[in-house]
């Protein structure tokens, strides 16, 4: 159906922006959803993300090339990122000479071009690559190609309007947020509850709690809620539970043991709470 092939589509969109390229297209190929997925967007992004960890601009520069007009619309500094990538590695080999008139050549006139970083770039040509000035050795650092990995990603994503985190992200932490109460963060967490147990109990740690108008009350034995038709029963200890579980629970130990404490009570011990 739709909604099931919606749901195929957006764990294939996961393993694309993971770069499970191959565990993606299998299933968009065994599944026939091709209409749903743009595969050929995540596909052209992976050989240039593969060329610039190879420390290989030019791909990238024919791709800022060919979305030029796009890109200044966004005010991308991309462009101007990768030929200061060049320049700097122009000197890290010493060829000076050689920086300088790419500089000339190119980081003046690229898209994205900032004054300010200009400057700071120049002067890279008064360091040597083994410097230890944090402002300069961040420049020279090798890091800098998973950086430019990154923002071709995200400018890739921006141009075709798609969201920088993937659908199951926002997915999840749509339900997560939905069923997140306080409760999931105190003592009395609930077996039941997604949120209560880990790893989800952590990765909702950030998330907002969920907006309730209109509470519930849920009995921790049954999980069924608690009402005129199933009402809560409160053991003399102050734990509540609903009249239906405790009537049960009689029924076939012959006495109410609280699960909380372990204590044991009779039926008649419970007296019903009225909620206003």
């Amino acid at each position: 159906s739709s909604g099931i092939n919606a749901e195929y589509g957006i764990l294939v969109d996961y393993f694309l922006r993971n770069s499970y390229y191959d565990t993606a297209l299998d299933m968009v190929k065994s599944l026939g959803i091709q209409d749903i997925v743009d595969t050929e967007l995540f596909i052209s992004g992976r050989d240039i993300e593969k060329s610039l960890a190879a420390h290989n601009v030019q791909l990238c520069l024919q791709w800022c090339h060919e979305n030029r007009s796009r890109l200044k619309k966004t005010r991308s500094t991309l462009e101007f990122n990768l030929h200061t990538q060049c320049f700097i590695e122009k000197i890290r080999a010493k060829d000076y000479l050689g920086a300088i008139q790419y500089a000339q050549r190119y980081l003046v006139e690229s898209e994205g071009m900032c004054k300010e970083k200009l400057q700071e770039t120049m002067v890279l040509l008064a360091f040597k690559p083994t410097t230890e000035c944090s402002k300069y050795k961040a420049l020279f650092s090798e890091d800098r190609w998973e950086e430019l990995v990154l923002e071709f990603r995200a400018s890739n994503y921006h141009l075709h309007h798609l969201h920088s985190e993937s659908l199951l992200s926002t997915v999840l932490q749509s339900g997560l947020s939905a069923i997140k109460t306080h409760q999931c963060y105190s003592s009395e967490k609930s077996g039941d509850c997604p949120v209560c147990n880990e790893p989800l109990n952590s990765l909702a740690t950030p998330l907002p709690f969920s907006h309730c108008t209109q509470s519930r009350l849920i009995c921790r034995i049954s999980g069924k809620p608690m009402n005129e038709h199933n009402a809560p029963m409160m053991l003399p200890n102050g734990n509540v539970y609903g009249e239906e579980a405790l009537t049960e629970m009689m029924a076939t130990d012959g006495i109410l043991t609280c699960p909380r404490t372990n204590e044991k009570f009779w039926l008649d011990q419970a007296y019903k709470v009225y909620v206003m």
